[in-house]
């Protein structure tokens, strides 16, 4: 019976990977189709999936920083920079990915214009 289980677990796990990495292909495509609600809601699928845990996969936790990131641009594209903002920051610290700063740093400057405006 233990040996199933064992079996078993292995399985379940990727499947729930790759439920994450479904998720993130159908939110990627709606952004692309400019169904930005749509892809939030994808992307915020793939953080359910693959809430990241100490000592997961470095696999896992870049999907999850991912999600996060696409998060971000998905919200500035609305125009909801402090929703964009916390969660670039958030993938930043998942992965600390020089891409994902600068964009930071363009969302926080549009912060800034729309409090001088």
């Amino acid at each position: 019976m233990h040996r199933i289980i064992y079996i078993i677990i292995p399985f379940l796990m990727m499947s729930c990977k790759s439920d994450a990495n479904m998720a993130m292909e159908r939110g990627i495509q709606h952004y692309k189709w400019n169904q930005i609600d749509e892809a939030i809601i994808e992307f915020n699928k793939v953080k359910y999936l693959l809430d990241f845990k100490d000592g997961e996969s470095l696999e896992s936790a870049e999907l999850l920083a991912q999600a996060h990131y696409n998060l971000g641009i998905s919200y500035a594209k609305k125009e909801l920079f402090n929703q964009a903002e916390q969660e670039i920051l958030t993938a930043i610290s998942i992965i600390p990915n020089p891409e994902y700063r600068s964009v930071l740093q363009m969302v926080r400057q549009q912060i800034k214009d729309e409090v001088n405006k």
